[in-house]
């Protein structure tokens, strides 16, 4: 079974994750903070791991950000469960010719393996 990861450990890779992202969309903490209608001391102590964010604010740094949960939850989260729903959902959404292309392609992939 998979060690539990403590909530500080936590709350650094959130923010590091967030950090990251930050940087590369190109936006400092002060324009991050106005975004979200917060300081940019308190971007700075979600960036360190040394505050904890409500749900509501993360939904809003999302935003900000232009980026999913699963970005910011980045080595956090199983990415194979993320990945089989983003795959399920996806797929929901196809016409049927189009599932039937999908599912052809599958099993071509798997048959080729054995």
């Amino acid at each position: 079974m998979e060690k539990k990861k403590d909530n500080s450990n936590i709350a650094k890779i959130l923010g590091a994750n967030i950090k990251q992202i930050r940087t590369l969309e190109g936006i400092s903490q002060e324009q991050l903070a106005e975004k979200i209608g917060k300081t940019a001391h308190f971007i700075s102590l979600i960036e360190r791991g040394e505050s904890g964010l409500s749900v509501a604010t993360l939904i809003d740094i999302c935003n900000a950000l232009n980026t999913d949960t699963n970005s910011i939850f980045d080595n956090l989260v199983n990415s194979s469960i993320c990945t089989n729903n983003f795959l399920n959902k996806s797929f929901d959404t196809f016409e049927d010719k189009d599932k039937d292309m999908v599912s052809y392609l599958i099993n071509y992939i798997i048959n080729s393996k054995k």
